[in-house]
Order: C-alpha cells, then structure tokens, then sequence
C-alpha cells in the first residue's frame, strides 16, 4: 500500500477492484473525469440511457477526497439554512434541503444494493453548542431548516461525551465505508460504462466534440463532465472563486464504556466532527478537527495537537491508531459551483466547492450534471450555477484569499520564504531547499538517502511545501498535492513536480 494511504482509515488494509488504465483512442457520448462520488453517481444517473459513458481516474477508485473523509452522508451541513436562506432566499434553501435529502435516500438505495461493503448506517446528525453564544444561532438555523422542510429539532443534550449546552437534531441521516461504497457502485457500473484507472488527463480541449488527452491518447465526447474535487481546466478559473482549506482527521479504537450514538459537528470553534465506524468487531471513533490552510505548518501542528488533546480528554485516546490530513474547497458564497464551466462552452461540465459536504452534495451533483449532460433542465442547477458571479458577504473574504494566493506566489518563490538548510531536513521528513538559485523540494529517507524535485508547482508557479501528516508535497496557492516522488494527486495541476539531482549531496545522503 502506498505510504500515503496507510494512515487512512478508510484506506488501510482496503483492496479493491482493478480496471485497465486506458490505451487506446475512443469516442464516447459523456467523458467523466474523476470517479469520486460526482463522477460514479453521474456515470449512474447515465449508465441506462443509451449512453456511451467513460469514466477515467487519474489514480485509483476511492483513494482520493472520498475514501479519505469522515464520510457522513446527510443534509445537516453546519449551520448551512439560515445562511443560504438569507443569501439565495428560502425557496434556494428548500432547494439545497430537499435535493440532499433525495441524495440520501439515493446512497441509502444503492448502499442496500452493495450490501455489507458499504456499511451504511442510519444515524441522526447531531450540530452541538457548548455555550450560550454557540446555541443562539442554533434557533435560527432550525428556523430555517424547518422553513426548508427538514424535521429538525433543538434538544438539550447530545448522546456523546462533548459539553454540549444545546443541540440541533437532524433525525435518520447516515453513514458509510466512503472506499467500499465507491468500490461497489464502480462495480455495479462496470457493465454498463467503461471504468479506466490510472488514466490522467493531462490537457482538455472544449468543442463539438471535446477532446481529452489521457494517458496520451485522444478521447472524443459529446459532454465532458469535469469531476475532480477542483476543476483541472482553467475554464471557469474555479480556483480562485474557491479557497483551499484542510482539517486533520484521526481515528482510534473507541474505549469500552463510551457511548456515540449519532455524528456530532461543533457549532463554533475549534472545529470538532465525530461519528463511529465498524471494523470487524472493534467499534472505532472517527473524528476530525479545526481547519487550516494548506502548508501553514504551525496551523497544521496546532490543529493536530488540539485534536489529538481532545481525544485524550474526552475519549482517553492518547494515541490514534490513524492520523490524516484532508483537504476540500470553499466556495465564494455559500454554495457549490454546479453546471457548465463558463457560458461558452455548455458541454463542459464541473462541480466544486463542497465545504467538506461533499459526500451527499456530490451525489447531488452527479444527478444534476447527468440531467445537463442530457440536454434537460434539473431544478436545482440555477442554485449552484457555475456561471453566477454573487460574491455577497464572503467577496471581502475570497479577495484576502486571492491576495494571499498572491502573497505566497511572489514571497514564497521570490523572497525565499519556507527555505531551510539540507543539513535541517531529518530522515523521513521533508523540506524546500535553494539550490544554484532554484527551489528544490527535498525529502530524506528513513535510511538517510535524499531525493530532490522542482518545488514549484505547475498549476501557476507558486512553492509547494511538505506535509509530514501525510507525507506529501502540498502547494498553499490552491490546493495541489503531490505524492512523495511528485506525482499529481489532487489538481488542479496537472503535471508532476519535475525531477531534480543533488549531484554528490544526493549520492552520499549528505
């Protein structure tokens, strides 16, 4: 198993189904791009209409965003209602409420069809205030959850060892394996749509048809739905109308006598998510923490001490058996980009910008852009058209954002800001070094032995940095990641970190 997986819960131990990366040219009705749960619930939505589907995975099915979530699947996003209810109106948050509610009547049909490997479990999801301040918005937002059509209700208590002074109850929501489901409903749809893995798309030409290289071959379609969690086409430029952030996650065998009966998200800060999961006969305890921004490290450090605090506080769990980081993206306003990528090319399709919803939203998605991909409107699309320019109340934010995207571009490059020194760099720890005026991201084995990279990242230039949680290369501007030997795991970049030579310093592990 690759090292980055292991420390993921959901992805240790897991084996899977193995499709053919593809190696030849071929034309298709849809291209799907990404095989997360937008791209397999599109390719679903589509695999019995007289479709020719393809769906092409740049890595494996399962590995990525989704099998590295807290994989709740449920309506209950935060305090979501009242601040879509104020921004699109109530008849846009009765959109959101009901077509996530469907989602999940959705993954709770094709989980009973996948049977055991999905292990989806009805459970309520529990938004808990730990003061007065935290529970004010509470009464709002099941306001206007309820003005939605949700039945949610404000209780007194949670059924977990949190302090909690008053809870949001959204009854009968779920839970599940995120790999196993994504496994099942890949199987399910092997015969029906072609399933390639370890096929990146390197380049994506809009037209009558598209064209998309993958793997350097050329794929012809009528539609190309563009489902990577950041779109990697500049069409749209998505990736500044969203802003990356990350959150660690952990997950450790649940002591006996501790009872979670639900999944649990904090109303106010430090961020807090819990839920349970079943392994064999050990109940675990999955639970995330405050968010960060990607390569701040004394964000990352403090987020990851104050959860694993947390653990040994509340649960005496000193020592979680998994410990990782996830990343997702934030949209401008509130709600996620949906539809075609800009108004000149409406057969290209994307989503983006989930806020760390994205398992019942990315349902949501897949069914709308199948109902785009087929020539019919849906009524959800105008909420989340890709195409609106609505800043409201976060445009103050995205403009710090983007400035400090911008900061990082020239400070982080030009200034040498994040360098260190070879000799700093430990065994099985990483970091960016100047070498003959040029940045090199630099990691040393556990037996001593350095491998060099160019640290910049190709999406727009900006230094990527190294994440010891998950033992990565990440950039700060907008969210790529890079694998420990500079393979593209997450764009929107879509090139790898090039190689480098220390000259003798690489030899002798100097």
């Amino acid at each position: 198993m690759a090292p980055e997986q292991d420390n993921v819960f959901w992805l240790d131990g897991a084996t899977g189904a193995r499709f053919p990366a593809l190696a030849h040219d071929c034309t298709v009705d849809v291209a799907i791009i990404g095989a997360g749960m937008v791209g397999l619930h599109c390719a679903w939505a589509l695999h019995d209409q007289g479709l020719r589907v393809a769906v092409v995975e740049a890595r494996r099915i399962g590995r990525q965003a989704t099998g590295r979530s807290t994989a709740k699947v449920t309506s209950q996003h935060g305090l979501c209602y009242a601040q879509i209810a104020r921004d699109f109106g109530d008849e846009g948050a009765r959109i959101h409420a009901r077509e996530n509610e469907r989602a999940l009547g959705l993954v709770a049909d094709l989980s009973a069809r996948i049977g055991d490997q999905a292990a989806f479990e009805r459970r309520d999801a529990y938004v808990y205030a730990t003061d007065d301040t935290e529970a004010n918005p509470l009464q709002q937002e099941a306001e206007a959850a309820r003005r939605a059509g949700l039945a949610a209700r404000l209780d007194q208590a949670v059924p977990a060892p949190v302090d909690a002074v008053a809870a949001l109850r959204f009854p009968d929501q779920g839970q599940f394996d995120p790999f196993g489901y994504l496994q099942g409903l890949a199987g399910m749809l092997a015969e029906h749509v072609q399933i390639f893995e370890e096929s990146r798309v390197t380049a994506v030409k809009p037209g009558q048809p598209c064209e998309i290289r993958v793997n350097g071959h050329i794929v012809r379609a009528g539609v190309v739905v563009v489902s990577t969690q950041i779109p990697v086409i500049p069409e749209g430029h998505f990736f500044a109308k969203t802003f990356p952030f990350a959150h660690p996650v952990a997950a450790a065998p649940l002591p006996e006598g501790i009872t979670i009966d639900g999944m649990f998200v904090s109303a106010g800060s430090p961020g807090r998510s819990l839920r349970t999961a079943r392994r064999g006969s050990q109940t675990f305890l999955v639970a995330a923490g405050r968010s960060f921004s990607p390569c701040a490290r004394d964000a990352e450090r403090e987020a990851i001490d104050d959860l694993r605090g947390f653990l040994n506080a509340r649960f005496g769990i000193a020592n979680p058996s998994h410990l990782w980081t996830n990343e997702d993206f934030r949209p401008m306003d509130g709600a996620a980009f949906i539809g075609p990528a800009d108004r000149r090319h409406p057969n290209l399709l994307i989503a983006t910008g989930f806020a760390a919803w994205g398992l019942t939203q990315g349902a949501v998605a897949g069914d709308i852009l199948a109902s785009l991909a087929r020539g019919r409107e849906h009524p959800a699309a105008a909420l989340y058209d890709a195409t609106r320019h609505k800043p409201i109340a976060g445009g103050a934010t995205f403009l710090r954002k983007n400035i400090k995207a911008g900061a990082h571009l020239v400070g982080d490059r030009l200034l040498n800001r994040k360098t260190v020194e070879l000799s700093d760099i430990g065994p099985g720890t990483g970091g960016v070094i100047v070498r003959d005026g040029e940045k090199l991201a630099v990691r040393r084995d556990a037996s001593g032995k350095i491998a060099a990279l160019s640290a910049i990242c190709k999406h727009m230039g900006c230094v990527v940095d190294w994440n010891a949680t998950d033992r990565t290369w990440d950039c700060p501007c907008h969210g790529s990641r890079f694998d420990a030997q500079g393979a593209v795991l997450t764009g929107p970049a879509t090139a790898p970190l090039e190689p480098r030579s220390l000259g003798d310093g690489e030899k002798d592990g100097a």
